[in-house]
This record gives structure tokens, C-alpha cells and sequence, in this order.
């Protein structure tokens, strides 16, 4: 079955999350994307080194794993076997295992924590690895004017132009948007910024942090005391997405039309869009407050520590769910017909007492009695894991991709599809591609001396 886009050109001058995340889905359905790499290459190919093969995992876990109980290091413990494709491991594995050597990076991006601890640099870059595999690298310098020239033979072919760089910066580097749309009209472009192309912050660095702080969201995030930052960059991912999907949209209205697009994506309106309902309650008069691991406007919902001291998170969304909890997990008839904790409204007002009742019970509960009682009862709850956990979770699906240091294994994309294959390419070494690449666009010009 052919796979979804694998008709498609797609060029995109990027770097970090965002639009990478954005060219790796496209990659994933098929089409062709040309990365396109500045000398020194993407800068997320130097934030670490922690992209390791499956078999460096262990020895890995071991020289890091704390210490147990009595002095002795606890076992490290085995990755977890990678399920077939259609069994739910979505694995897929290149035959063709690209092992060309990174080039040096920077003096200043060699400086981390592995170097800082004495180690060997012994992997890829997770960030690189996780939205870079399927790509081709094309290393241009777009000071030359032969690079230049290249970078136009290769859009004149393109459906889709995706670029992050600052606003403004693809004119300067003789790409001007509306000239590209003008000479091609059939062109997708999309481009990727911080706060857009204009407004009063246009010009701002933006990086994920820093738009989770401006739009608010670290303000509803972290316990009481401090706001903080949610742990994965959830600013970059949803302005990726947001691009993604954009870009199918002007595909499928190109298909009906003959035009392409011009297409703007920001993290701050990818951002403030998920602030919806923090904003409508501000305006309505309550704005929401940081409570950790619970919920503003639902309750019981939170975490709650076990006899032996697993921490389980409930969430209990309607009337009739905390009538079942009170009688059939808490074992408090009673509880469930008093009408002071009879609706949210009512049981949100006594927060304090109504988690108190909870606590009570599960903390003098073992987790396998406890969690065992909420399944039979059909009480949405989770257990509160750390990454390790998830490292050998039950339910995750991997895929496996080949590195240019080897195969590395990671979650797999959440979309299946009986009706649309992926494919998981190799993650390219910089500049891996270059040479073919402008042998097929610019066949008569020798390959320049740089």
C-alpha cells in the first residue's frame, strides 16, 4: 500500500522541536523531506548525547542507577522487548543502518554533562533522534550564492516550503515569502515563530520556556508555592502539530483549487489556544490556582499515597462515579447519600474534607488490593509512575530507528491506521545527503569547495 503523502517534495530550513516535529510527521506519511542544515548543523544535534543503542542501555543504567538499600547498586533492569509491527509495537527497522560519523560540533556545544563527568560522547542528541528520522541533510551556507541557487532549484520542484527561522530572516536571505508565492504558485509554505510574523513581539527570541512563561501556562502549572514549567515542550509540540496540520489542510484545498498557501504558526497562539478555559475563567470571574496534582473545577481528582507508598491518581467526573467510589472502594454508605457531598459543586467547596475521606482509606490500603477495588468498580484512576516506569510499561508501543551511532528505540506515534502506512526511516549524519541531492537538482555544477 502506498504510503499517504509519497508523492510529495517537502523542504524545510529548520531547527530545535517545532518544525521539526511538524517535517517528521509528513516524513512519517511518506514524503520526501530535505532537511536543510546550516554548516555547523541544527543545534539540537548538540544538546546531548543521550540517544544510545538498545544494547549501551543497560551498562548505561548501571554506571547511573542510584544505589540501593545496604550500599549495593540496584539491578539495572533489561530494555523491554520491541513488539512486532500490528502487535502494538509499531517497530519498524531499517536494513540499512547509516553509521557515518557526526562531524565535530562546536567547541561550546561539546561542553555538557557528559563531558563535564569525564564520560565518552556515546549517542545521538535525544531531541535530534526523536523528530529527524526519515529526512535527508542538506548542508547549504546561505551567504554563498551557489547555495542559494541550489535552495531555489530545489523549491521551484517543492510542494511544501516549511521554515522557523526568525521573522524577516528569509527575505534577508534572499527568499522573500511573497516572491516565492508569487513564482510558485502551487507552493505550501509554511512558517514557524515564536509570536508571529507581526504584532509588537514579532521580533522576540522565543524558545519553549519562555512561551510557556509569557502565555501564562507555567501560572496554572507546579504546586501552590511556585509555578513551573511543564516537563516536555508542550509549546514547540503544539505549534508543530498546529503546522502539520495546517499544511495538510492547504494540500487537500490545493488538490481542488491548483493554489498553495502561505501559512503562519506561532507557539504563543499555539499556546494561548490551550489557555482557553484558564482564560474564560479568569474572565468569568475565577481564575483558576495552582493546586498540583489535582483539578480546579473537579473533586476528588488527585493523587493519594497507598499503605505502601504508591501515590494513585483518581478522577471521578460525575455524581453517580463518586456515589460507586464512596460506597463501593471508601466502604462508607453513608458517605455516598449525604447530600454535602452529593454534587461537585458541593464536594469541590469541601475539597479539604472530601480528599481527606479519600486519603483516609487509601492510605491504609496496599496498591494491588487498591488498584484491583477501582477496576472492578470502573473508577478512572492511574498510578503516579517516573520515566522508568514508563521505560517498562505494559502499554507503550516502540518503534526502532537507525542512528549514526545505532538503533535506538522510542514511543512510537500515537495515530494507527489500517488505511494509512508509516514509515520510519534512518536519522541522517549532517550533510549525509548534500551530494546527491545537489547532483539531482543543479546537475551541472560541480560540487563547491567550501
Amino acid at each position: 500500500m502506498p504510503l499517504p503523502l509519497s508523492d510529495l517534495l517537502v523542504v524545510s530550513l529548520e531547527q530545535a522541536v517545532a518544525a521539526p516535529m511538524c517535517t517528521c510527521r509528513l516524513a512519517d506519511a511518506g514524503a520526501r523531506v530535505i532537511k536543510v542544515e546550516r554548516p555547523e548543523g541544527d543545534f539540537a544535534r548538540y544538546y546531548d548525547k543521550l540517544a544510545v543503542p538498545r544494547g549501551a542501555i543497560t551498562a548505561t543504567r548501571a554506571a547511573t542507577e542510584p544505589f540501593a538499600a545496604g550500599g549495593k547498586r540496584a539491578a539495572p533492569a533489561s530494555p523491554p522487548p520491541l513488539a512486532g509491527e500490528g502487535q502494538g509495537g509499531g517497530m519498524q527497522k531499517d536494513s540499512g543502518v547509516h553509521r557515518h560519523p557526526l562531524p565535530n560540533p562546536p567547541p561550546q556545544a561539546r561542553e555538557g554533562a557528559d563531558r563535564a563527568r569525564g564520560e565518552e560522547e556515546r549517542g545521538e542528541s535525544a531531541y535530534f533522534v526523536w523528530l529527524n528520522r526519515g529526512k535527508e541533510s542538506l548542508v547549504l551556507d546561505l551567504a554563498r550564492d551557489d547555495d542559494k541557487a541550489l535552495l531555489a532549484a530545489i523549491l521551484a520542484k517543492a510542494d511544501v516550503f516549511v521554515q522557523n527561522l526568525k521573522p524577516g530572516a528569509i527575505a534577508k536571505l534572499g527568499f522573500p515569502l511573497h516572491d516565492l508565492r508569487r513564482a510558485h504558485p502551487r507552493l505550501v509554505i509554511c512558517s514557524i515563530s515564536g509570536y508571529g510574523e507581526d504584532g509588537p513581539y514579532a521580533q522576540r527570541k522565543a524558545y519553549d520556556m519562555l512561551v510557556q512563561a509569557e502565555s501564562g501556562l507555567a501560572s496554572v502549572t507546579g504546586s501552590p508555592e511556585a509555578p513551573a514549567r511543564v516537563g516536555v515542550s508542550v509549546c514547540d509540540i503544539a505549534a508543530g502539530m498546529n503546522a502539520y496540520e495546517a499544511i495538510l489542510e492547504a494540500l487537500y484545498a490545493r488538490e481542488q483549487t491548483g493554489e498553495g498557501a502561505a501559512i503562519s504558526i506561532s507557539m504563543f497562539d499555539a499556546m494561548a489556544e490551550w489557555m482557553a478555559v484558564p482564560l474564560i475563567q479568569y474572565e468569568g470571574g475565577a481564575p483558576p490556582q495552582r493546586i498540583g496534582l489535582a483539578h480546579t473545577s473537579i473533586a476528588p481528582y488527585g493523587a493519594f499515597k497507598t499503605r505502601d507508598g504508591a501515590h494513585i491518581l483518581i478522577s471521578i467526573q460525575s455524581d453517580r462515579e463518586w456515589r460507586v467510589l464512596a460506597e463501593k472502594v471508601l466502604g462508607d454508605k453513608a458517605l455516598a447519600a449525604d447530600p454535602a457531598f452529593a454534587t461537585n459543586v458541593a464536594r469541590t467547596a469541601r475539597r479539604a474534607e472530601t480528599d481527606a475521606r479519600v486519603a483516609a482509606v487509601f492510605g491504609a490500603t496496599d496498591e494491588a488490593a487498591l488498584t484491583q477495588k477501582l477496576a472492578a468498580n470502573d473508577i478512572a484512576f492511574a498510578r503516579v509512575n517516573a520515566t522508568g516506569d514508563l521505560a517498562s510499561h505494559p502499554q507503550l508501543r516502540r518503534i526502532e530507528i537507525a542512528t549514526p551511532s545505532g538503533a535506538v528505540s522510542y514511543p512510537a506515534p500515537p495515530a494507527r491506521s489500517d488505511a494509512a502506512p508509516r514509515r520510519y526511516g534512518a536519522v541522517p549524519s549532517l550533510g549525509e545527503h548534500s551530494a546527491k541531492i545537489r547532483a539531482e537538482f543543479l546537475p551541472d555544477t560541480p560540487e563547491p569547495r567550501k
